[in-house]
This record gives C-alpha cells, sequence and structure tokens, in this order.
C-alpha cells in the first residue's frame, strides 16, 4: 500500500484495490477484439461509449411523466416504493412482510451506503442481525 501525498493526511494509507474493479482493469489491459466488460454494471458499444438500455430509457419517462415534486424522501426512503420492493423481492403474500418481521432502506449509491448501515445495525443492534453478502462485493475492508 502507498500513503497518500497531501499535507496533514501523509500517514493515511491508501485501502487496497477493489477487487470488482480489477474487473475493468483486467478487460482493459485483453487485447481480444471479443471481450465484454460486463463487471461493473456499465453497458457499452462496439466504440466503448455507455449505452442506456430501453428499458431504463422507458423508466425515466415513466417518472418524468409522473411530474414528481424532486422533494427529499424520507431519511429511511419512500414508504411506497419500499413496501413494493419488498413485494417483489419477497412476493405479495410473504409471512415477513405481513408479520412486519423485515424492513427495507432505500439510499443511494447502492453498496457503500448499504454497508455504512450493516456496519451501524452490527454495531449497535443488541439482537445478532443476519446479513447475505455476495462475494465479491465492494467496501469490504473499512471496518
Amino acid at each position: 500500500m502507498r500513503t497518500l501525498s497531501a499535507g496533514r493526511w501523509t500517514h493515511v494509507p491508501e485501502g487496497p484495490k477493489d477487487p470488482i474493479l480489477g474487473v475493468t482493469e483486467a478487460f482493459k489491459a485483453d487485447t481480444s477484439p471479443q471481450k465484454l466488460n460486463l463487471g461493473v454494471g456499465a453497458y457499452r458499444d462496439d466504440n466503448g461509449k455507455p449505452v442506456v438500455l430501453p428499458s431504463v430509457l422507458e423508466a425515466a419517462a415513466r417518472i418524468q411523466d409522473f411530474r414528481m415534486d424532486n422533494e427529499y424522501s424520507p431519511i429511511e426512503g419512500d414508504a411506497v416504493f419500499l413496501e413494493e420492493s419488498l413485494k417483489l423481492a419477497l412476493g405479495d403474500d410473504s409471512a415477513l412482510i405481513k408479520d412486519k418481521r423485515i424492513a427495507g432502506l432505500q439510499s443511494l449509491s447502492g453498496t457503500g451506503a448499504l454497508r455504512l448501515l450493516g456496519a451501524y445495525v452490527a454495531r449497535f443492534s443488541k439482537e445478532k442481525p443476519i446479513f447475505y453478502v455476495p462475494n465479491p462485493t465492494y467496501v469490504r475492508s473499512f471496518f
């Protein structure tokens, strides 16, 4: 690991390389003309330019048509979005939902905020929480 070279923070070592972003580095180093980079969640055309999927364009149009007011959501996220997301993931008849034994939270940027939430719950929960985390995943080494 190398250290940062900016004044008062020179004693802080650089964190380890992200293994998922390493897939992109390997992609760039590969000379095969038939390669595809599916590691970071961005689709690209033959010229390396980002491709926006038709389903994403349609979703954006629907959001625009809904004329949302652009207000901030509550800290835990939009209640309707959370409710519908849990139903989508677990099914409309889920006992976990009906018995209020599961909760959902909405966050920006998928992984970093959820990792912080996991660390917070693990540290302060009176019960031992259960987390399901893929391997590899982002932001593994901060705590």
